[in-house]
């Protein structure tokens, strides 16, 4: 009895990669009578579902399948079935707005794209997901070469891919040697950032399985980022947290975090002229903590154009933890300011730079970041 289950899932597991194609309905609902709770397996017969004219049903597995994601903490996987379903039934504000609440009550492993998709809002969300293109290839396939421009960047949602890099020995640019990262399910590559730089690929990506990706291009995410700044400062994290986990594995660890869930309140004095001035007074938020300088969204009230704030260069900012249990004050000034809307409502975002501190103003920050955030 045993053999005979341990064979059935391996038939499962076949038919989700590909080695074993089931072409009938019937058959196919017979499996899912056995394994009634595998995403997987739901997303393969949605598929088959479409191959047979069958979209209405087809809509109602991806659905499902983007449920049974959910439930086993696959953020992304049940994005990519949820934009399926909803390309064969075009949903309500309110559905959408339903899977995004679901989505984000989820539980999931804390992965670094995992907390990057977490940390947006429905509408930072919705936009980035339209962006997405999924990419379908086969085992083998060349996904970027050394010295390829970065135009992309690339999310895997299932199958497995090498990443090669040439590494110079001691030094000699002359002689080197290989070093290879295996990369998986949502892992993700691209380097992309900062949106201006022409970045040239270091690394030679092909897939060592069937895979399936999502990629955005960057393009498209600097276009968002201007109207979204939350999106930006998510993208740094996500790809600070690969350069910090490197060949150690993406999925290894990340820090712990929800930016989404954990603003921080920000009173601002901005002084118009000289520093004698009377202040002008704002507030905020931001969910971007760093020894260099913080993005702040002002509240809606302050949504003037945001060219008023150009010639600004004196400000002092008093950043508060949640419940005003620690403050810090830290002068800078306003580098750049943008329009943005935030939950459908226009405001402004200001790019703060911090002046030169003491080592104590400065331990001080870090501390308040790792109370923030906690540690990785």
């Amino acid at each position: 009895m045993v053999k005979n289950l341990n064979q059935t899932i391996s038939i499962a597991k076949r038919i989700v990669d590909g080695s074993i194609t089931i072409d009938s309905v019937s058959e196919f609902r017979s499996i899912l009578r056995i394994f009634p709770n595998d995403a997987a397996l739901h997303r393969v017969f949605a598929d088959l579902l479409i191959r047979k004219k069958s979209l209405e049903d087809a809509a109602k597995s991806y659905g499902r399948s983007a449920t049974l994601y959910i439930e086993s903490g696959m953020m992304l996987q049940a994005i990519i079935c949820k934009t399926l379903q909803w390309r064969l039934k075009k949903p309500t504000r309110q559905q959408a707005q339903r899977f995004y609440r679901a989505l984000s009550g989820g539980s999931y492993h804390q992965t670094p794209l995992n907390v990057f998709l977490n940390s947006l809002s429905f509408s930072e969300f919705a936009a980035l997901v339209n962006q997405m293109i999924r990419v379908r290839m086969s085992v083998g396939r060349t996904v970027r070469k050394i010295g390829d421009p970065e135009t992309d960047l690339y999310l895997i949602v299932t199958g497995n891919l090498k990443a090669t890099t040439l590494v110079p020995l001691d030094g000699n640019q002359e002689e080197s040697q290989e070093s290879s990262l295996n990369l998986a399910e949502n892992d993700f590559f691209g380097n992309i950032y900062p949106y201006d730089s022409e970045n040239l690929s270091q690394a030679f990506v092909e897939t060592t399985t069937a895979a399936e990706l999502v990629k955005i291009s960057k393009i498209k995410l600097e276009r968002i980022s201007k109207k979204y700044p939350n999106i930006e400062l998510g993208l740094i994290d996500l790809l600070k947290a690969r350069s910090e986990i490197g060949e150690k594995g993406f999925l290894r660890g990340v820090r712990q975090m929800d930016r989404r869930k954990l603003p921080i309140k920000i009173d601002m004095r901005i002084f118009p002229g000289n520093s004698g001035d009377n202040p002008i007074v704002l507030d905020g938020y931001t969910r971007d903590v760093s020894i260099g300088g913080t993005c702040v969204v002002l509240n809606a009230e302050y949504a003037h154009v945001p060219s008023m704030y150009q010639d600004i260069k004196i400000v002092q900012i008093q950043m508060s933890m949640p419940g005003d249990a620690m403050k810090i004050s830290v002068a800078g000034k306003i580098v750049w300011s943008k329009q943005v809307y935030v939950e459908d409502e226009k405001t402004v975002a200001l790019g703060i730079q911090y002046d030169k501190m003491s080592p104590n103003i400065s331990g001080l920050l870090v501390v308040f970041a790792n109370l923030l955030h906690g540690s990785d």
